[in-house]
């Protein structure tokens, strides 16, 4: 195992007030309470394959498979309103 050195860092004053800036945009999140108080619980049946199926969408876009299946529905009555 190699012992390597530790790389030079800059930590001018400018960078350090970059990376003060910048953490102060960001600012506290707080969770959505009311989102999650209105959602309802649902069950559902889905045939495994189109589940797999949702399952590879929701992994694809790093969502939830919940997610996936409310934004779906949702993407689909707005077409249907439209």
């Amino acid at each position: 195992m190699a012992i390597a050195k530790n790389p030079i860092r800059n930590t001018s004053e400018a960078t350090e007030q970059q990376a003060a800036a910048f953490i102060a945009k960001a600012g506290k999140v707080e969770p959505d309470k009311d989102k999650e108080a209105n959602r309802k619980p649902t069950m559902i049946r889905i045939p495994p394959a189109l589940l797999a199926r949702i399952d590879q969408g929701a992994k694809r876009l790093g969502i939830s498979r919940s997610a996936f299946i409310v934004q779906s529905a949702a993407e689909k009555l707005e077409r249907m309103e439209g």
